[in-house]
């Protein structure tokens, strides 16, 4: 992880230096370990480093010494080898660095560059003969992109919005629609492309973003369901096998640094696996422990998640570093100056999240694996009404039994399953009403449980904001016309959660690795047959069939997905004096909730979900005040 920041005066007027220093100076937490900057007639490119793999020592801004071309990364190339071959450039890898790889890429291939890439990447590449700006995001959006763009006059980017704004000729007005967002929580995911100013959006996963002759494009260069693979396996036997064999090889790869890396580890299953395998790949090596980060709570003896930590340490060849519910008094002031920088207000209900990153950088560790959104890779969710509509009802009843009995209760399954499936040949509009009437419901609960003032949701047009963040879901969801490929990870609100990650984890200075965002193991994901994917009432069957060598058959086969994370935020807010209500009327969120309830509610804030989006929303709008309207 390193930040990138730049812009082009599109108008021709020469590029002030000084600007772009003001960019890179708000990404030094990105990039601890040096600042450089180019600058040319009406353009300028920095970069703030964080060394992590050997060849991101090689300087950056790169000039191409013929072309001009000008590039700056904040990447890591999986498939730098290959690429080295197909592009014909010799000498060690090691002292190639990504700015020449990704120049001679965009001149080999054009626009399809991104598409031939593997790994976690954004970049910019100028070229100032053409007067044409390159830039691309990786597939899942691990690396972050914000941009600006002034038609006629500017385009401004960065690895975050607060860089992009620092450049001081953007407006930074707020979207009010994500503040609406902020107080309800659910609709964070929105889109991919919004952000809190007016001024700024972001390039969504996948994407690539061209200037050039006065226009501006995007272009989508990857979907989830795209890749053609081969050689797939026949059996269920070969399926678990080639799934340990994808993980394993994502998570090789995201081991291969200078400094040392490690893994969250919740207990769930999905960090479980991912902090077994890279042990497994360490012990193979004669390598000391693989160090993972958790938060327990050694206080309750029948806490689940400290349960199932402790179980994978004692399994796995990890070495694991504990952060205690009880020791929150000591973190409360790392915590507080966090939320001061926070980049969102969302951010700040990851107390839980903030507390690992901060351990994982005392112990200096600077890239982090996790486990997610590995939820999100053995959807099944549609499935059963597409059989249906081939006809296949008996399957379909199976499907729907085994969903039921998952993710709701085993008993009666297979009754409420027949009563449940004919939904499945509504006719189309039908299913609209349907969905209609469900939208409203959760849409009117959501309200009813907040403090939002009920003319501000008008004024932003809420219930149409989530509606659109309910159709993104649907849309995303993606089946296959022969319901074999099924995958939900282009969906809004994973971006979402993933920028959010990588946004806490920049304050500390680490580097997020999610092994389940490789590109590969998604492709292979999608064709996982949907019997291995939920059986026997237990989803991600498959994974734990894979792993049930490595981890104890109480994390394998744990039923309930209990979180600290809750606890630990409301720990936090127990150590902080109470806003009086009138306090809260009187400061910038007061625009946005209604008064007669936040009179009642302030007094048992610390408690509630509501009052702590409240709070953070409020403590983000301060921060900025004098800056926004």
């Amino acid at each position: 992880m390193s930040g990138i920041a730049g812009f082009i005066n599109l108008d021709g007027a020469p590029a002030a230096g000084t600007r772009v220093d003001a960019m890179l100076a708000t990404l030094q937490r990105r990039g601890p370990d040096g600042s450089h900057a180019w600058r040319g007639e009406n353009a300028a490119l920095g970069r703030t480093l964080l060394v992590t793999t050997p060849e991101s020592r090689i300087p950056q801004p790169w000039q191409h010494s013929q072309t001009g071309c000008v590039v700056v990364s904040d990447s890591r190339l999986d498939n730098r080898l290959q690429l080295l071959r197909a592009l014909g450039i010799n000498g060690h890898p090691d002292t190639i660095g990504d700015g020449e790889l990704l120049h001679a890429a965009w001149q080999h291939w054009g626009r399809d560059c991104a598409n031939r890439l593997r790994g976690d990447f954004a970049f910019a590449l100028w070229d100032p003969r053409e007067h044409r700006l390159f830039c691309a995001r990786d597939p899942m959006g691990v690396r972050p992109f914000y941009l600006h763009h002034r038609p006629g006059q500017l385009i401004a980017f960065a690895s975050s919005a607060d860089a992009v704004l620092a450049h001081g000729g953007i407006d930074r007005n707020l979207d009010e629609g994500r503040i609406a967002d902020a107080l309800i929580g659910e609709t964070e995911g929105i889109d991919a492309t919004r952000t809190f100013f007016l001024s700024v959006q972001r390039l969504p996963p996948a994407h690539t973003l061209e200037w050039h002759d006065g226009r501006l494009r995007q272009d989508k260069y990857w979907h989830p369901l795209q890749d053609q693979l081969t050689g797939l396996p026949t059996t269920d036997d070969e399926w678990i096998e080639a799934q340990r064999e994808q993980l394993q090889r994502a998570v090789q790869l995201r081991l291969r640094s200078q400094h040392p890396v490690g893994s969250m580890l919740s207990g769930g299953l999905d960090s479980s696996s991912v902090v077994a395998l890279a042990g497994r790949l360490r012990q193979q090596a004669d390598e000391p422990r693989f160090p993972s980060f958790s938060a327990i709570n050694s206080r309750d003896p029948g806490c689940a998640e400290t349960a199932a930590v402790h179980a994978v340490l004692a399994a796995t060849h990890s070495n694991g570093h504990l952060t205690d519910l009880k020791d929150m008094d000591a973190l409360a002031p790392v915590l507080l100056e966090w939320w001061q920088r926070m980049g969102e207000p969302f951010d700040g209900t990851m107390v839980l999240g903030a507390s690992v990153f901060h351990s994982a950088s005392r112990a200096g560790v600077r890239s982090l694996m996790d486990g997610v959104p590995a939820d999100n890779f053995f959807t099944t969710a549609g499935y059963d009404h597409a059989l249906v509509r081939r006809g296949q009802w008996r399957a379909a009843w199976q499907v729907k039994r085994e969903y039921i009995a998952a993710y709701s209760s085993p008993r009666w399954a297979g009754l409420k399953a027949a009563m449940r499936l004919p939904g499945g040949l509504l006719a189309e509009g039908l299913m609209q009403v349907r969905h209609i009437r469900s939208e409203r419901k959760e849409f009117a609960g959501l309200v009813k449980a907040s403090l939002i003032d009920p003319a501000f949701t008008i004024r932003v047009d809420l219930q149409g904001r989530f509606r659109r963040y309910r159709r993104n879901i649907a849309q995303h969801a993606q089946l296959s016309p022969d319901a074999k490929l099924q995958s939900s990870l282009g969906v809004a609100y994973i971006t979402a959660g993933i920028e959010r990650y990588n946004r806490i984890a920049s304050h500390f200075g680490i580097e997020p690795r999610p092994p389940f965002t490789d590109r590969d193991l998604i492709a292979f994901q999608a064709r996982v047959p949907w019997h291995l994917r939920l059986r026997d009432g237990r989803p991600k069957w498959i994974l734990r069939q894979a792993m049930r060598d490595l981890l104890p058959p109480e994390v394998l086969w744990r039923p309930g997905k209990e979180h600290l994370g809750a606890t630990f935020s409301a720990t936090l807010l127990q150590g902080l004096p109470v806003p009086l209500p009138e306090q809260l009327q009187t400061s910038p969120v007061a625009a946005y909730v209604a008064s007669n309830k936040l009179q009642v509610s302030a007094e048992h804030w610390r408690n509630t979900p509501t009052m702590l989006r409240i709070v953070l929303l409020d403590q983000w709008l301060a921060s900025r005040l004098g800056t926004c309207r």
